[in-house]
């Protein structure tokens, strides 16, 4: 695949990202809503620089396609957009804890080839740890340093 076109699809991700969180961020309030539309605007830009290089390089006729490209794994690809997808909406009705493991760890084992993880056990405890380091990773910046709430979700409270 051109780097171009890697660089463009990041770009459009990042770009529906913030579109998605964006809104999202609509309900927060005072302090809450500073730092993460901060971020917002940092992804943003990031998503910017890199939808004007792809288009650059593409259009510069430099990024010819490599000779030893693979194919787009297209089942993988089509996984990953549906997968985050539903988890943007799983978080309205979970919380952001729950859907965030369900999410991390599911794509972790879904995603991962088995035998060169060294097998399942190895692998579910590979995506068990990366799952838990991430949630409290979250939970003690945004929760108990920044005092930024995560979603609760409308399933458990009201």
């Amino acid at each position: 695949m051109r780097s171009s076109t890697t660089d463009i699809a990041a770009g459009l991700f990042c770009l529906f990202t913030f579109l998605i969180f964006f809104a999202q961020a609509d309900t927060l309030q005072g302090m809450a809503r500073s730092y993460p539309l901060g971020l917002l605007i940092a992804i943003a830009l990031g998503a910017s620089f890199l939808l004007v290089k792809g288009i650059r390089k593409r259009r510069s006729g430099l990024d010819p396609i490599p000779e030893n490209a693979e194919d787009v794994a297209i089942g993988r690809v089509a996984f990953i957009l549906a997968a985050s997808i539903a988890y943007v909406f799983v978080i309205e009705l979970v919380g952001f804890y729950i859907a965030s493991v369900i999410f991390l760890f599911g794509s972790g084992i879904a995603l991962s080839d088995v035998q060169a993880s060294g097998g399942w056990k190895k692998l579910a405890l590979a995506s068990a740890i990366f799952t838990a380091v991430m949630c409290i990773s979250v939970w003690l910046m945004f929760v108990e340093i920044l005092y930024v709430p995560t979603p609760e979700g409308s399933l458990f409270y009201r």
